[in-house]
């Protein structure tokens, strides 16, 4: 028999060992996952909190299904968290942080109009996609001349419908229930003195008449000039413009004035918080909700309990499902640029912002596709009442808004 030498069988124990550890390490790097970063802008900390909370852990929950689901192999998404405490000046520095994160792909919220209005310059300028699950100001998506419409940014994308379609909604509501007249009065910011002229100029088209119709600062407690006014003039409704803290201390003040109709509002108005904040004052008052009641949504039940069960000690509200459906449709897109990739593509964000145009997909919510403006082709409005024993929101009528786009 041939004796192999020695140096030949070590040189091959050599090669052997050497190969080993190459398809090792190829395979360690192989399973090694790399990070892709959705941001998110938000009331977290300060503000309308009751909201932003809500749009915050819904997209979390998102991206921990995705994560368990290995949605993007090789590819663990995140989520970077900035408060804005419903305030411009802090939305538009935290558009500037997620923008300086080179991990950060797109950005969900904020919950705010008046927020995106500041952090959409910042985030255009850097590509990053912005997908609100709740911004309602016309001219975010159709400029400062709806009869002229122009899109003032082609990366901002929403899943509600705008203030115009509420307003129309609303005063529709209003005279179908028989109010002839009503008192208006709105914040200063531009997304509720929007929805309150809008509505004025609906109702008004509708048969109604406007008795009064002011402005107060935003947050203002002091509403007396308004109910001074207002209350010789005997509305039958009275009409707010802006969220729930406001209108539940103008609906305690028009109670304790003698002014006992209905105060009607948007769906900054419609929270659990106005209830507690206004006491049995608030029984009978009107607000719209973005889309249908959450129980109602196609997606709903699987939602709610994927919420409860990932153990979030928030409300959703009926903004979070938007949240939800907004983080899906953004990992959607990560899908198809990181799939079989070992590095971002220098791109990504410009290739999320043109993917999120084309999306046609079905969430909880329904069905989601964008419009060229970034409106969402699916507009619905629900108006609540504040009824029952402990007083809620209950839904009294749905209806699809009409759009001319």
């Amino acid at each position: 028999m041939t004796r192999i030498p020695k140096v030949l069988i070590a040189m091959v124990a050599a090669v052997s060992v050497l190969t080993l550890f190459v398809i090792n390490e190829s395979a360690a790097q192989t399973s090694v996952e790399r990070t892709v970063t959705i941001g998110v802008i938000a009331p977290v900390d300060g503000g309308l909190t009751s909201f932003g909370r809500g749009i915050r852990d819904s997209v979390e929950l998102a991206v921990r299904q995705a994560n368990a689901k290995r949605v993007i192999p090789g590819w663990n998404v995140e989520v970077r968290t900035l408060d804005d405490s419903s305030d411009p000046t802090k939305g538009a520095q935290a558009a500037a942080t997620l923008a300086a994160d080179e991990s950060v792909v797109a950005v969900v919220g904020p919950y705010n109009s008046g927020v995106a209005v500041a952090a959409l310059p910042v985030l255009a300028e850097n590509d990053l996609a912005l997908v609100s699950p709740s911004n309602t100001l016309t001219s975010l998506t159709l400029g400062d001349d709806a009869a002229n419409p122009e899109r003032p940014f082609d990366n901002y994308f929403r899943l509600v419908g705008a203030d115009s379609g509420q307003a129309a909604f609303l005063a529709g509501q209003a005279r179908r229930l028989d109010y002839a007249s009503a008192a208006v009065v709105s914040e200063t910011k531009a997304v509720s003195k929007g929805l309150a002229d809008a509505f004025a100029d609906a109702f008004t088209k509708a048969g109604g008449s406007v008795t009064v119709h002011q402005t107060v600062p935003d947050g203002a407690t002091n509403f007396t000039d308004f109910l001074n006014a207002a209350k010789p003039t005997s509305p039958a409704l009275l009409f707010f413009g802006g969220e729930y803290n406001v209108a539940a201390d103008l609906r305690s003040a028009a109670t304790a004035a003698g002014i006992t109709v209905p105060l009607m509002g948007g769906d900054g108005m419609n929270d659990a918080a106005y209830i507690a904040r206004a006491g049995t004052a608030s029984t009978g008052s009107f607000a719209s909700g973005v889309g249908v009641p959450l129980a109602r949504n196609p997606g709903a039940k699987r939602f709610v309990a994927a919420y409860r069960k990932a153990g979030f000690t928030t409300q959703p509200s009926d903004y979070g499902p938007y949240a939800y459906d907004a983080a899906n449709s953004i990992i959607a897109k990560l899908r198809q640029s990181l799939d079989g990739k070992r590095s971002m593509p220098v791109n990504i964000r410009k290739q999320v912002v043109s993917g999120l145009q084309k999306t046609k997909a079905d969430g909880v919510t329904g069905r989601i596709w964008f419009d060229a403006y970034g409106d969402t082709r699916a507009v619905r409005f629900t108006l609540y009442r504040v009824e029952g024993s402990p007083p809620a929101w209950t839904p009294v009528a749905t209806s699809r808004a009409t759009t001319t786009k």
